[in-house]
């Protein structure tokens, strides 16, 4: 399932047997992140998970909050993660270290940086996730 994010919309249903979804994210809207969360409770068996980031801005001005329940499908069935046109923002950065300490099944994070950044933001943003405490043991990041 692929869906697009244009306009603030908590009607979102729920999707019992879903295990892939790619979100493309097209606003700076200072609420989708709490729609992405919305959109991960609403998806308890989600196992594959893309997200694009189709800004030119990202959200340096919006910050990730990290929920105090963790969405179903992250503590029990998410395997895969992909981030794609990753601009090493601090929502950005929270979000991934969010996904990392949560999904105690994650075997593949996978991020794609988006093609403007420098060498060496991009080996910041490795440093940081690298860095970072993982729930699950077998999660292996790659950067591209």
């Amino acid at each position: 399932m692929e869906l697009f994010y244009f306009e603030w919309n908590w009607q979102f249903p729920m999707y019992l047997n879903l295990t892939y979804i790619k979100l493309i994210l097209k606003d700076k809207h200072p609420e989708k992140w709490k729609w992405l969360l919305e959109v991960l409770n609403r998806c308890p068996k989600l196992q594959n998970l893309t997200i694009h980031e189709d800004s030119e801005l990202g959200c340096e001005q919006f910050n990730w909050m990290d929920p105090t329940i963790v969405p179903e499908c992250l503590s029990t069935q998410l395997r895969t993660c992909l981030l794609k046109d990753y601009k090493n923002t601090k929502c950005e950065i929270q979000f991934a270290k969010y996904i990392l300490q949560n999904s105690k099944v994650l075997n593949t994070m996978s991020i794609k940086s988006a093609t403007s950044l420098d060498i060496n933001v991009k080996h910041q943003m490795i440093t940081k996730l690298t860095s970072s405490r993982r729930a699950s043991t077998t999660c292996e990041l790659f950067f591209y």
